[in-house]
Protein backbone atom coordinates (compact mmCIF):
# COMPACT_ATOMS: atom_id res chain seq x y z
CA UNK A 1 0.00 0.00 0.00
CA UNK A 2 1.46 3.08 -1.27
CA UNK A 3 1.34 5.67 1.92
CA UNK A 4 1.23 9.43 1.92
CA UNK A 5 0.59 9.71 5.49
CA UNK A 6 2.42 12.82 6.98
CA UNK A 7 4.95 11.67 9.73
CA UNK A 8 3.67 14.09 12.42
CA UNK A 9 -0.10 14.16 12.92
CA UNK A 10 -1.65 17.17 14.47
CA UNK A 11 -5.39 17.75 14.94
CA UNK A 12 -7.33 20.34 16.94
CA UNK A 13 -9.88 19.87 19.45
CA UNK A 14 -12.16 22.25 21.17
CA UNK A 15 -13.10 22.21 25.08
CA UNK A 16 -17.00 21.72 26.00
CA UNK A 17 -18.71 22.50 28.43
CA UNK A 18 -19.33 18.15 29.05
CA UNK A 19 -15.76 17.55 28.68
CA UNK A 20 -14.44 19.99 31.91
CA UNK A 21 -14.52 19.06 35.28
CA UNK A 22 -16.18 21.19 38.40
CA UNK A 23 -13.09 23.14 38.43
CA UNK A 24 -13.54 24.20 34.67
CA UNK A 25 -10.47 22.29 33.60
CA UNK A 26 -9.87 19.53 31.19
CA UNK A 27 -10.69 16.16 32.53
CA UNK A 28 -7.76 13.57 32.23
CA UNK A 29 -9.75 11.39 30.49
CA UNK A 30 -11.15 13.50 28.06
CA UNK A 31 -7.25 14.89 27.67
CA UNK A 32 -6.68 10.95 26.98
CA UNK A 33 -9.16 10.28 24.30
CA UNK A 34 -8.02 13.09 22.33
CA UNK A 35 -4.55 11.53 21.99
CA UNK A 36 -6.03 8.01 21.64
CA UNK A 37 -8.35 9.88 18.96
CA UNK A 38 -5.11 11.67 17.18
CA UNK A 39 -3.74 8.35 16.84
CA UNK A 40 -6.53 6.57 15.13
CA UNK A 41 -6.94 9.61 12.74
CA UNK A 42 -2.64 9.24 12.00
CA UNK A 43 -3.50 5.92 11.02
CA UNK A 44 -6.54 5.74 8.75
CA UNK A 45 -5.28 5.57 5.11
CA UNK A 46 -2.77 3.15 6.30
CA UNK A 47 -2.16 -0.46 6.70
CA UNK A 48 -2.38 0.38 10.34
CA UNK A 49 -6.01 1.51 10.42
CA UNK A 50 -8.62 0.09 11.92
CA UNK A 51 -10.23 -1.18 8.99
CA UNK A 52 -7.44 -3.07 7.49
CA UNK A 53 -6.23 -4.26 10.23
CA UNK A 54 -10.20 -5.67 11.09
CA UNK A 55 -9.82 -7.15 7.76
CA UNK A 56 -7.08 -9.68 8.71
CA UNK A 57 -8.67 -10.08 11.35
CA UNK A 58 -6.37 -7.82 13.84
CA UNK A 59 -6.88 -5.17 16.15
CA UNK A 60 -4.74 -2.50 18.46
CA UNK A 61 -4.92 -2.58 21.67
CA UNK A 62 -3.07 -0.19 23.69
CA UNK A 63 -0.81 -1.65 26.15
CA UNK A 64 1.34 1.13 28.32
CA UNK A 65 0.62 4.76 29.37
CA UNK A 66 2.79 7.81 30.25
CA UNK A 67 1.33 11.09 30.15
CA UNK A 68 3.13 14.09 31.94
CA UNK A 69 1.02 17.64 32.89
CA UNK A 70 2.46 21.29 32.29
CA UNK A 71 -0.99 22.88 32.64
CA UNK A 72 -4.34 22.13 32.27
CA UNK A 73 -7.08 23.27 29.52
CA UNK A 74 -10.03 25.41 30.38
CA UNK A 75 -13.77 25.04 29.54
CA UNK A 76 -13.70 26.47 25.37
CA UNK A 77 -9.95 26.34 24.89
CA UNK A 78 -9.03 25.41 21.63
CA UNK A 79 -6.02 23.04 21.88
CA UNK A 80 -3.91 20.67 19.51
CA UNK A 81 -2.83 17.18 19.42
CA UNK A 82 0.46 16.04 18.18
CA UNK A 83 1.42 12.88 17.51
CA UNK A 84 3.80 10.50 15.92
CA UNK A 85 5.17 6.76 15.64
CA UNK A 86 8.37 6.37 17.05
CA UNK A 87 9.52 3.02 15.96
CA UNK A 88 9.15 -0.65 17.51
CA UNK A 89 10.53 -2.08 21.11
CA UNK A 90 10.20 -6.08 20.74
CA UNK A 91 6.56 -6.22 19.98
CA UNK A 92 5.36 -3.30 21.05
CA UNK A 93 4.64 -0.22 18.79
CA UNK A 94 5.64 2.95 20.21
CA UNK A 95 3.82 6.73 19.83
CA UNK A 96 4.53 9.91 21.69
CA UNK A 97 1.99 12.88 21.93
CA UNK A 98 2.23 16.93 22.98
CA UNK A 99 -0.89 18.63 23.70
CA UNK A 100 -0.32 22.60 23.08
CA UNK A 101 -2.54 25.59 23.80
CA UNK A 102 -3.32 27.58 20.62
CA UNK A 103 -0.51 30.38 21.19
CA UNK A 104 1.89 26.74 21.45
CA UNK A 105 2.26 26.43 25.09
CA UNK A 106 2.94 23.07 26.12
CA UNK A 107 0.16 21.53 28.21
CA UNK A 108 0.88 17.55 28.52
CA UNK A 109 3.32 14.98 27.12
CA UNK A 110 2.61 11.35 26.70
CA UNK A 111 4.19 8.42 25.47
CA UNK A 112 2.41 4.87 24.38
CA UNK A 113 3.22 1.28 23.81
CA UNK A 114 0.17 -0.53 21.86
CA UNK A 115 0.24 -4.57 20.73
CA UNK A 116 -1.13 -5.80 17.68
CA UNK A 117 -3.75 -9.06 18.56
CA UNK A 118 -5.43 -11.21 16.53
CA UNK A 119 -8.97 -11.59 17.21
CA UNK A 120 -9.43 -15.59 16.78
CA UNK A 121 -6.21 -16.83 18.47
CA UNK A 122 -6.24 -13.63 21.21
CA UNK A 123 -2.02 -13.76 20.74
CA UNK A 124 0.46 -10.79 20.13
CA UNK A 125 1.55 -10.22 16.64
CA UNK A 126 4.73 -8.77 15.55
CA UNK A 127 4.63 -5.48 13.82
CA UNK A 128 7.04 -6.33 11.10
CA UNK A 129 6.19 -4.11 8.46
CA UNK A 130 6.00 -1.03 10.95
CA UNK A 131 9.05 1.58 9.58
CA UNK A 132 8.82 -0.07 6.14
CA UNK A 133 5.27 0.92 5.48
CA UNK A 134 4.81 4.00 7.83
CA UNK A 135 6.45 7.01 8.05
CA UNK A 136 8.35 7.27 11.69
CA UNK A 137 9.74 9.62 13.91
CA UNK A 138 13.03 7.32 15.18
CA UNK A 139 14.83 9.91 17.50
CA UNK A 140 11.96 12.24 18.75
CA UNK A 141 11.30 11.16 21.96
CA UNK A 142 8.93 13.41 24.12
CA UNK A 143 9.19 11.09 27.18
CA UNK A 144 12.64 9.52 26.97
CA UNK A 145 11.35 6.31 29.19
CA UNK A 146 10.68 2.89 28.62
CA UNK A 147 7.05 2.32 29.56
CA UNK A 148 6.99 -1.29 32.31
CA UNK A 149 5.20 -3.06 34.05
CA UNK A 150 4.27 -0.88 37.43
CA UNK A 151 5.70 -2.38 40.70
CA UNK A 152 2.81 -1.82 43.67
CA UNK A 153 4.60 -1.08 46.96
CA UNK A 154 5.56 -3.63 48.97
CA UNK A 155 3.38 -3.87 52.03
CA UNK A 156 6.28 -3.79 54.16
CA UNK A 157 8.05 -0.86 52.91
CA UNK A 158 8.49 1.76 54.94
CA UNK A 159 6.80 4.23 52.39
CA UNK A 160 3.56 1.92 52.68
CA UNK A 161 1.05 3.91 53.72
CA UNK A 162 -2.69 2.26 53.89
CA UNK A 163 -4.73 0.07 50.68
CA UNK A 164 -8.22 0.74 50.68
CA UNK A 165 -11.42 -0.45 48.34
CA UNK A 166 -12.42 3.13 47.21
CA UNK A 167 -14.94 2.27 44.17
CA UNK A 168 -16.77 -0.32 42.09
CA UNK A 169 -18.37 0.20 38.77
CA UNK A 170 -20.26 -1.82 36.71
CA UNK A 171 -19.56 -2.20 32.85
CA UNK A 172 -22.51 -0.77 30.80
CA UNK A 173 -22.67 -0.65 26.97
CA UNK A 174 -21.55 3.24 26.88
CA UNK A 175 -17.96 2.15 28.38
CA UNK A 176 -17.43 -0.22 25.29
CA UNK A 177 -15.40 0.35 22.40
CA UNK A 178 -15.86 -0.87 18.79
CA UNK A 179 -13.63 -4.14 19.86
CA UNK A 180 -16.35 -4.79 22.81
CA UNK A 181 -13.99 -4.43 25.31
CA UNK A 182 -13.76 -1.45 27.89
CA UNK A 183 -12.52 1.82 26.59
CA UNK A 184 -8.96 2.42 27.87
CA UNK A 185 -10.32 6.03 29.28
CA UNK A 186 -12.98 4.49 30.92
CA UNK A 187 -10.34 2.89 33.06
CA UNK A 188 -8.33 6.31 34.03
CA UNK A 189 -12.35 7.60 34.46
CA UNK A 190 -12.95 4.88 37.43
CA UNK A 191 -9.75 5.17 39.07
CA UNK A 192 -10.34 9.50 39.14
CA UNK A 193 -14.11 8.70 40.08
CA UNK A 194 -13.26 6.98 42.98
CA UNK A 195 -11.44 9.96 44.66
CA UNK A 196 -14.12 12.38 46.42
CA UNK A 197 -15.01 15.31 44.87
CA UNK A 198 -13.36 17.64 47.71
CA UNK A 199 -10.13 15.99 46.39
CA UNK A 200 -10.62 17.43 43.13
CA UNK A 201 -11.04 20.36 44.39
CA UNK A 202 -7.74 20.54 45.86
CA UNK A 203 -5.49 18.38 44.11
CA UNK A 204 -4.44 18.21 40.21
CA UNK A 205 -2.62 15.65 38.48
CA UNK A 206 1.00 15.97 37.69
CA UNK A 207 1.09 12.71 35.98
CA UNK A 208 -0.55 9.01 35.55
CA UNK A 209 0.79 6.26 34.35
CA UNK A 210 -1.27 2.86 33.26
CA UNK A 211 -0.58 -0.40 32.27
CA UNK A 212 -3.54 -2.38 30.78
CA UNK A 213 -3.20 -6.21 31.72
CA UNK A 214 -6.32 -7.63 30.42
CA UNK A 215 -10.02 -6.88 28.76
CA UNK A 216 -12.88 -5.98 30.58
CA UNK A 217 -16.43 -6.95 28.97
CA UNK A 218 -19.96 -5.93 29.25
CA UNK A 219 -21.73 -6.69 33.00
CA UNK A 220 -18.27 -7.02 34.50
CA UNK A 221 -18.39 -5.73 38.02
CA UNK A 222 -14.84 -4.21 38.96
CA UNK A 223 -13.42 -2.80 41.41
CA UNK A 224 -10.97 0.28 41.94
CA UNK A 225 -8.28 -0.22 44.82
CA UNK A 226 -5.40 1.89 45.91
CA UNK A 227 -1.67 2.26 47.94
CA UNK A 228 -1.34 5.45 49.04
CA UNK A 229 2.77 6.18 49.16
CA UNK A 230 4.18 8.32 51.52
CA UNK A 231 7.44 9.84 50.21
CA UNK A 232 9.33 12.30 52.60
CA UNK A 233 11.67 12.71 49.49
CA UNK A 234 8.73 14.60 47.54
CA UNK A 235 5.32 16.71 48.71
CA UNK A 236 3.87 15.37 45.89
CA UNK A 237 0.81 12.84 46.98
CA UNK A 238 1.31 9.46 44.94
CA UNK A 239 -1.15 6.85 44.68
CA UNK A 240 -1.15 3.08 42.96
CA UNK A 241 -4.47 1.81 41.94
CA UNK A 242 -5.75 -1.78 40.32
CA UNK A 243 -8.62 -2.08 38.61
CA UNK A 244 -10.03 -6.22 39.21
CA UNK A 245 -12.93 -7.68 37.61
CA UNK A 246 -14.70 -9.21 40.95
CA UNK A 247 -15.67 -12.66 39.53
CA UNK A 248 -12.19 -14.05 39.10
CA UNK A 249 -10.00 -11.11 41.05
CA UNK A 250 -8.00 -10.80 37.18
CA UNK A 251 -6.27 -7.31 37.46
CA UNK A 252 -7.91 -5.19 34.04
CA UNK A 253 -5.34 -1.98 34.83
CA UNK A 254 -3.07 -0.80 36.95
CA UNK A 255 -1.93 2.46 37.48
CA UNK A 256 0.46 5.26 38.97
CA UNK A 257 -0.75 8.67 39.75
CA UNK A 258 0.99 11.65 41.07
CA UNK A 259 -0.89 14.66 42.27
CA UNK A 260 0.18 18.39 43.41
CA UNK A 261 -1.89 21.03 44.96
CA UNK A 262 -4.04 23.09 43.03
CA UNK A 263 -2.95 26.64 42.32
CA UNK A 264 -6.04 28.76 42.91
CA UNK A 265 -4.16 31.90 41.56
CA UNK A 266 -4.41 30.50 37.94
Amino acid sequence: MEISTKAIHKQSYRLHSYEVDLRGVARPSMLLCFMLDSAWSHTKDTEFSYTELDYEGQFWVLSRFLAMFHDVPKWNDEIVVETWGKGTDNLFGLRDFIIYSQDRKKLVSATSAWLIIDRKTQRVQRISSLGKNFPLQLHRDELDVKLRKIEMPNSKSKDFSRKNLIGEFTVRYSDLDVNKHVNSSKYLEWILDSFPAAFHETKSLKSFEINFLSEGGIGDLVRVSFVQVDDSRVHDDIFYCDVRRTSDAVELCRAKLIWNSVNHEQ
